[in-house]
């Protein structure tokens, strides 16, 4: 890969679903990767949302990156010659998403704090929460959008439609043929597979 591939998203959008495609992806393909994600990371996750350093740890590398949790500053150079992949999620669903994982089910959350958003309850953390998402959301926005190399994609279609998900992101990257060569990642959707006891 002579270019370099960046994935946006936000938390709870399935972002370890989409790093697992990613992983997939660029070892068949040969192609580095840049993740927060991998055993040993080679990417600093973004402090915040705008970021202005996260660019400069990327300096003369290309593959993929990501997925990068946070929208940061693009540079001007990069805007033309780096291709932009978003994958976003119903900010509403992020909201909901994000009580009850960090509420019930998420390690390392102070008990504490866990115990006040029981009490305040789902709507008053949706409400708190919903100031920090927006920020990302209108980043994405008006930043992100006009990019002239820029594949949107939904989380939506990563549960329900994957192969279409899925070739939509291939064509992103820059894969050729892609749906023929990945057929079996198309199909690979643990999220859509009904279990024995749903039948």
């Amino acid at each position: 890969m002579e270019h370099r591939a960046l994935i946006f998203t936000v938390h709870k959008a399935a972002s370890l679903g989409v790093y697992d495609v990613m992983r997939r992806i660029a070892r068949r393909e040969g192609w580095p990767l840049h993740s927060a994600n991998i055993k040993t990371p080679n990417l600093r996750e973004p402090e915040a949302p705008g970021d202005e350093n996260f660019y400069h740890q990327l300096d003369g590398k290309t593959g993929l990156v990501g997925p990068v949790r946070y929208p940061v500053l693009i540079p001007d150079d990069a805007r033309e010659s780096d291709r932009f992949i978003l994958h976003l999620r119903d900010p509403r669903d992020v909201l909901v998403s994000m009580f009850f994982s960090y509420v019930y089910s998420h390690p390392g959350v102070d008990e504490e704090w866990r115990q006040r958003q029981i009490e305040r309850g789902v709507d008053e953390f949706v409400r708190s929460e919903s100031k920090n998402l927006i920020k990302r959301y209108d980043l994405y926005a008006n930043e992100y959008l006009s990019l002239p190399n820029l594949t949107f994609l939904r989380y939506e279609d990563f549960i329900a439609d994957r192969p279409s998900w899925l070739e939509k992101l291939l064509n992103g990257l820059g894969v050729n043929d892609g749906l023929k060569r990945y057929r079996r990642l198309a199909n690979d959707n643990p999220a859509a597979k009904v279990k024995k006891e749903d039948k």
